[in-house]
């Protein structure tokens, strides 16, 4: 498939103007400086509410459609990335602002505390906090999805790692934009000239989230835990990006552990182009493929999602029927492993 002309541009202006500031090179209060400017130029959408909150103490943002005329029944917590270093609610309101509108379920996304002034666990212990106010405020575990991208997407299953070891029970599912799932770095994909990660940006974000605890250790790096009993998960990933391996360990780790999993690698795409979503077509039906596996997981028992419907494969992928008709079969881990 060509790429789009306006992947083609993004792609162009992800290299020129926000690469360059994602080195260590500059200080970490520097690079959250320029990423928030950068990300202040993607495409939030309309109809939505943005409504800062907290979930027992966290700061979060609150995500709706103006159309709901109050809190829904279900739920998606959405763990932002930026190597644990930066990023914050707002530089991500082009991804969870259409999870909101495309699902109907409220998003709450934490301002989790960033490193280096917290390291571990000060992100996840955030993120379980959120979690466990969602129970209290009366959300049920089968109506809560957990989703986030890189490092986001590695928190997130960090997330569910401490559930099982605490006996709590685990969300809905999963959906996990290029999760950064393995802090020991050892394992890079080797691509050429990804268009916006630097392994050296990502041993510095590694670094100073892990303080004095080692890159081993489950809790930071998912990829190396058992994942036995985690829930059905979603994985989206790019040709062109340094953490396209985890991604793909991660699936057949998945399948090893007895978890449901359903892979896509979006060819000739970088890393969270999804946050593109909205001006590049990829991203937009990257978010929509998201969309409709959290809310047919949510709500089981409905098979449509505005004008499209999600059927489940026996392989254990998903079948997209879009609005326009169209049909998109998404990778499941068997179809990942033969390519």
């Amino acid at each position: 498939m060509d790429q789009s002309i306006a992947a083609k541009a993004a792609r162009l202006v992800v290299r020129s103007c926000l690469k360059p500031a994602l080195q260590p090179m500059f200080p970490v209060p520097v690079q959250r400086i320029w990423a928030n400017v950068a990300t202040r130029t993607l495409a939030v959408p309309l109809g939505v509410r943005f409504v800062k909150s907290s979930l027992g103490g966290v700061p979060i943002e609150r995500v709706q459609s103006k159309q709901a005329s109050q809190l829904s029944a279900d739920a998606i917590l959405f763990l932002h990335g930026g190597a644990y270093i930066i990023g914050s609610p707002v530089s991500h309101r082009s991804i969870t602002g259409r999870l909101a509108k495309l699902t109907g379920a409220t998003v709450f996304v934490p301002d989790y505390r960033l490193a280096p002034e917290y390291p571990f666990p000060a992100a996840l212990d955030d993120a379980l906090v959120c979690y466990r106010d969602l129970l209290a405020n009366g959300y049920a575990p089968e109506r809560i999805a957990v989703a986030g991208d890189s490092a986001g997407g590695g928190l997130a299953l960090s997330l569910c790692l401490r559930l099982r070891s605490e006996g709590l029970t685990q969300p809905a599912c999963l959906a996990l934009i290029s999760p950064w799932a393995d802090l020991t770095l050892t394992r890079l994909a080797p691509v050429a000239g990804d268009p916006l990660l630097r392994a050296s940006w990502l041993a510095q974000g590694a670094a100073a989230y892990l303080g004095r605890v080692a890159a081993e250790e489950p809790l930071v790096s998912p990829l190396l835990a058992n994942l036995a009993d985690l829930p059905p998960t979603l994985i989206q990933s790019a040709s062109q990006e340094l953490l396209r391996d985890d991604s793909r360990r991660l699936t057949s780790a998945f399948l090893a552990s007895g978890v449901s999993v359903c892979h896509r690698e979006f060819p000739q795409m970088w890393h969270d182009f999804q946050l593109y979503a909205g001006l590049v077509p990829e991203a937009t039906q990257a978010l929509r493929e998201i969309a409709q596996f959290v809310a047919a997981r949510l709500a089981p028992s409905v098979e449509t999602l505005g004008a499209s419907r999600v059927n489940t494969l026996s392989d254990g992928a998903f079948r997209l029927t879009t609005i326009d008709g169209g049909e998109a079969r998404v990778l499941s881990a068997l179809d990942s492993q033969k390519s």
